[in-house]
């Protein structure tokens, strides 16, 4: 039996950023020693079309594993990534038509049914985390569709089983690092961290535009410091990769579970180092100075509003004071911050987007002296079907029930569509005159 894992295109071709596929490379070592087993990540390449045709045609593969990580690429933009996805059913269908193919993955998930529709060459989907119900479709594979979250067509009907439980993270499997090399994500990259990190799955807050928990779960379920550290040694030490990021929604909750990782890479003395999310309200400076002694080089925060209206429209649990004392924390540890902020959101009125523009200004101020501010990221709500904040606008009228969500489509309202360029030009401002040593209060009074 061969099979043929594939990571469809789900970045920018041509930005050379990199990230390490770490979903389909567990799945791949969980490959019995029966299977004869390939791989290819189709972010690697900026044409990647001749290479799957060469890998289908070479390999004639009896299950193509195709991997849908991301169904666009945010930050307003209108690209969808589902024409990777179809495209790679399309050419395996072609190139092997005796093939069963199955795809998975987060953006996967998030669209099963609907995707299963548009793509008829799709035999199987798999639902949410597929390492418990991957391992039963290889043990078992004739009697595939009783696998927990298995997406199977009966006729024109299309099924979905329910999810199986989630896994154990203690026991989640270690990376295919020879299918899938990290070697080959440590070149190039710019801005983020090619290799990810997994200290926890699941998130319980209730943002109310965020589908975390549908895909994680409710609840955090832990992975032991212990076991986390070792991952981040084997890495080091086997492959030379020497910065991390933490995939978890958000790392700093639990704190005792955040502050024991942090003893424990410190105890090993790595020589590495790793960035995440952080929630700002549970942000201390204990938490600053153990994480910086640990290898932390950038904090990124998602508080996501400028004002309280956005604040408690979004569900964050979180105030302005709370999002102003995080970057001053930043600050006084010299902690590179990277901000993001959502604008332009649903009832909003010309007061709320003058807030907005204080708070800014506030955050700004306290940045300006250290120059620690890496970067402010500016975007409009991508809205998601059965998120709180989508079934509201529903509600509301401000959003047709009937628009097709697979989709990108944003709520940025056209007559206040200006917001998000006036304080993009803000940050610019900022940064340049802070770049160029020009205090403009000093110059100006």
């Amino acid at each position: 039996m061969k099979i043929l894992f594939v990571q469809v295109p789900t970045s920018h071709l041509g930005a050379k950023e990199r990230v390490y596929p770490l979903g389909i490379s567990r799945l791949a070592a969980l490959v019995p020693s029966g299977f004869d087993k390939s791989a290819l990540d189709m972010n690697l390449y900026a044409d990647p079309w001749p290479e799957l045709k060469e890998k289908l045609e070479k390999i004639q593969p009896d299950i193509v594993a195709l991997s849908f990580r991301n169904i666009d690429p945010l930050a307003g933009q209108q690209t969808s990534y589902l024409s990777s996805l179809k495209t790679s059913a399309i050419l395996a269908r072609l190139i092997v038509p005796g093939a069963v193919i199955i795809a998975g993955g987060p953006a996967f998930t998030l669209f099963a049914k609907r995707l299963m529709e548009e793509i008829p060459e799709i035999d199987f989907g798999l639902c949410g985390e597929g390492e418990l119900s991957f391992a039963k479709i290889l043990s078992g594979f004739p009697d595939i569709q009783s696998v927990p979250g298995i997406v199977r067509r009966n006729g024109i009907e299309i099924i979905q089983n329910p999810n199986g439980p989630f896994i154990s993270m203690d026991e989640i499997p270690h990376i295919d690092a020879k299918s899938f090399c990290p070697n080959d994500y440590t070149k190039g990259n710019l801005y983020v961290a090619a290799m990810g990190i997994e200290g926890k799955r699941g998130c319980d807050l209730k943002c109310g535009y965020c589908l975390y928990p549908r895909l994680g779960g409710v609840r955090m379920r832990l992975r032991s410091p212990d076991i986390i550290a070792d991952e981040m040694e084997r890495l080091n030490k086997e492959f030379g990769i020497n910065l991390f990021h933490f995939t978890d929604p958000v790392l700093n909750r639990p704190a005792d579970h955040f502050e024991a990782i942090c003893k424990e890479v410190i105890k090993r003395n790595l020589d590495a180092s790793w960035t995440g999310f952080f929630r700002e309200d549970t942000f201390t400076e204990y938490n600053a100075d153990l994480a910086q002694k640990a290898g932390l080089v950038a904090c990124y925060f998602s508080a996501d509003a400028l004002t309280s209206h956005g604040l408690t429209l979004l569900g964050k649990a979180l105030t302005k004071d709370d999002i102003l004392r995080a970057s001053k924390i930043t600050v006084k540890y010299n902690i590179l911050a990277m901000c993001h902020f959502l604008v332009n959101l649903p009832f909003e009125t010309k007061e709320h987007i003058e807030e907005a523009e204080e708070m800014m200004d506030e955050i700004l101020d306290i940045h300006a002296g250290c120059e620690n501010l890496g970067a402010v990221i500016l975007n409009t709500i991508r809205l998601y079907p059965g998120a709180r904040l989508t079934n509201k606008l529903i509600e509301s009228g401000l959003l047709d029930p009937d628009i097709d969500l697979l989709y990108p489509v944003y709520h940025n309202p056209q007559n206040t569509s200006y917001v998000l360029h006036e304080l993009e030009a803000k940050c610019h401002e900022a940064g340049v005159l802070s770049r160029l040593k020009i205090d403009k209060k000093k110059v100006l009074f």
